[in-house]
């Protein structure tokens, strides 16, 4: 499918500039989080089209475009920026609304969450997110699961989730 966005820096330099207008600090990984989160939600709301011609990888520190990590690490760089659709930046104003708040850390675990299925997010081994998973990831999940409601805790081990009830309180006679 063609992307909505025709270089994935324009994309880059519209969240740098759009945090510069509310006079925000954008760090290097929030940013590549932001473009993460960007590509799975406009893949999950148009049907598997890409918001960006970019690829993402997940390490440790979390998911980044290794091309544009190392372009944009000393800042923004100085280039005429090809103005971006009005439906792109509709979309890219909402995701800056939701996640603008939220720091580094905070973004990384909504996408750790949002890919424990996923075997490139759950490895953290730099190996590529296809955007069929990054669909997945932020897509409504159509059917209802019957059975128990079932997590995870923070090591990784599945438990059942169950309704929380009170012990009842015995009175003496």
């Amino acid at each position: 499918m063609i992307p909505a966005s025709a270089t994935s820096l324009d994309v880059a330099v519209w969240f740098l500039d759009r945090a510069r207008a509310d006079d925000t600090y954008l760090q290097p990984r929030k940013l590549q989080c932001l473009l993460f989160l960007s590509q799975g939600h406009f893949a999950a709301a148009y049907g598997g089209r890409p918001l960006m011609p970019s690829f993402f990888v997940v390490d440790e520190g979390g998911p980044i475009d290794p091309n544009l990590y190392r372009i944009l690490e000393s800042g923004r760089p100085d280039f005429i920026q090809t103005a971006l659709g009005e439906e792109i930046v509709v979309f890219l104003e909402a995701v800056w609304r939701r996640y603008r708040d939220s720091d580094t850390l905070r973004l990384d675990q909504i996408i750790a969450r949002r890919g424990a299925h996923e075997e490139p997010v759950r490895r953290r081994d730099r190996s590529q997110v296809s955007l069929e998973a990054m669909r997945r990831m932020f897509g409504r999940n159509k059917q209802k699961r019957s059975g128990p409601k079932v997590a995870r805790t923070f090591n990784g081990r599945e438990v059942t989730v169950t309704r929380w009830s009170p012990a009842r309180k015995i009175t003496a006679r």
